[in-house]
């Protein structure tokens, strides 16, 4: 396999006058990107960089970002993307597990970036962009060193990434990436995606996350050019579509409905368009919607440990179909009861198993978590689904939030979009809740709409009239669901509240 530093270099050799990465009026070729990147990798080492050592970088969507990252490639060490969402205290305890020895950093998070300094273990810190271009001071420093390629061995099994999961089951971990873990992603998606040289990929979602890193990688990997754009706007996207004649979108579902109205509305040339890659789930009025127009989504599952993703869906597997996750390309998955451990029948709920070339090969500084996660070389990935014999996989929700009430499976995911839709609910979250009778009950915890007068018993009707009686059996209301820094709802801190209730009824 190659190393990410080794697709560069031969991208710069095949293709040097190719656009490989744009951000407005700058375009930077394949060969000038990788004369900057080998110019970088040598300050660095003038900075006693070492193989392994670890590369922090608080950066937006923009090239800054990517130079940073295959400099750190070609050297062997480990880049640490910070997620500037997170709050100052969560981006210090980052910082204090990588332990990285350089930061390079963009000048709108300077302020992040003074209260870091004070770490003990980081040498040095870069400012490498203001408003979104490269610092000048940066540039020319750059210009005092080779742009010759760095004698560095570096092998592909080496780590490359070391990303943050988002915590919404507790801590988050650092999850390794190497080198032939992302070779192996950029195979599997080139195996699925309407891909061909010279395709222009508009990035606007952030670096800090796997699948970000991996579409840059892709990019080297099939002679693609990235198009950033680091301030997502619904309109001003398809601008950028038809002006750089975009042939994939990264997006997120959400990013989706916010463009469809402009795309429906608009007078855009987007003519050069092939599909819309999504890491996510995409409700199905909105993937008919966007298909009607012209525009096939394709849809992704996985996570952080597998390097972004391992199954996709896209729409020549049949509308009906897009409620599932699609099918693996690489590797092998199955479905496993999380008791005993065995496999399932197909179409039978277990926990989703993976094994395959893009498996992490573990948690940062964290074995016990690596031994229970990664099993025979099978990553438990934590999510409850079903393989069909088709080959499809359903995810239904995450293996700890299924609740078993009177041995009667409740999937939390089925209640929530039930009650979402009652007039009055303004957001609700379902989990289950310890009964020394029936295991566990679910809950329902419900945020009013202002000015709402909802009661237990009027949510309780509504609920039963649709669902079975077992599905729900409490309501509680709450002013807001806990959420992490990324806005995602935390239901560990819910259910950790509901066992401390617990425990004083049993007391008092």
């Amino acid at each position: 396999m190659f190393t990410v530093g080794e697709m560069l270099r031969n991208r710069a050799d095949f293709s040097p006058h190719l656009e490989a990465v744009v951000y407005g009026d700058e375009r930077i070729t394949y060969r000038e990107l990788n004369r900057r990147v080998n110019r970088l990798a040598h300050f660095m080492m003038e900075l006693d960089v070492q193989k392994g050592d670890r590369i922090a970088i608080l950066c937006s969507t923009n090239h800054p970002f990517a130079t940073v990252l295959l400099a750190a490639a070609k050297l062997g060490a480990v880049a640490v993307p910070l997620n500037w969402r997170l709050g100052l205290e969560e981006i210090q305890q980052v910082m204090e597990h990588s332990e990285p020895k350089l930061l390079f950093f963009d000048e709108e998070f300077s302020e992040t970036a003074d209260e870091l300094e004070s770490c003990e273990f980081l040498e040095r810190m870069v400012r490498v962009s203001i408003d979104q271009k490269l610092n000048p001071p940066f540039v020319q420093a750059l210009l005092e060193y080779p742009d010759t390629e760095p004698d560095v061995q570096v092998d592909s099994e080496d780590q490359l990434a070391l990303t943050y999961t988002s915590g919404t089951t507790g801590k988050p971990k650092g999850v390794i990436t190497t080198h032939a873990n992302f070779h192996a992603f950029g195979v599997a998606a080139s195996l699925t995606l309407d891909v061909r040289r010279g395709d222009r990929f508009l990035i606007s979602t952030p670096l800090f996350r796997t699948n970000g890193l991996s579409a840059m990688v892709n990019a080297l990997l099939l002679g693609g050019t990235v198009v950033f754009m680091p301030d997502f706007h619904p309109v001003r996207v398809w601008e950028v579509v038809e002006r750089e004649r975009i042939t994939h979108l990264l997006s997120l579902p959400g990013m989706l409905g916010y463009m469809l109205p402009a795309a429906m509305n608009g007078d855009w040339d987007t003519g050069s368009m092939r599909e819309f890659i999504c890491g996510g789930p995409v409700p199905e009025e909105l993937i008919r919607q966007y298909s009607s127009l012209g525009f096939p989504i394709v849809q992704m599952y996985g996570a952080s440990e597998v390097t972004g993703g391992i199954t996709f869906w896209n729409p020549g597997m049949g509308i009906s179909t897009c409620h599932s996750a699609g099918k693996r390309l690489l590797g092998e998955i199955k479905v496993v009861d999380p008791t005993s451990g065995g496999e399932v029948p197909p179409g039978e709920i277990g926990e989703i198993l993976y094994r395959g070339p893009q498996v992490t090969p573990g948690y940062w500084k964290d074995p016990e978590e690596t031994a229970r996660a990664i099993r025979d070389g099978w990553f438990h990935t934590g999510d409850a689904g079903r393989l069909e014999e088709d080959g499809l996989l359903y995810v239904v929700d995450r293996c700890g939030d299924l609740i078993y009430c009177n041995e009667e499976l409740v999937l939390p995911t089925e209640v929530e979009k039930v009650l979402a839709e009652m007039e009055g609910v303004a957001e609700v979250t379902v989990i289950g809740v310890k009964d020394p009778e029936k295991g566990e009950v679910p809950r329902a915890y419900v945020v009013r709409e202002e000015n709402s007068s909802l009661t237990e018993e009027d949510v309780l009707r509504y609920g039963r009239e649709r669902l079975a009686e077992h599905q729900l059996t409490e309501v509680a209301f709450v002013d807001e669901l806990p959420r992490n820094s990324l806005g995602l709802i935390t239901k560990y801190i819910l259910r950790e509240q509901a066992d401390r209730m617990k425990t004083v009824d049993v007391v008092e």
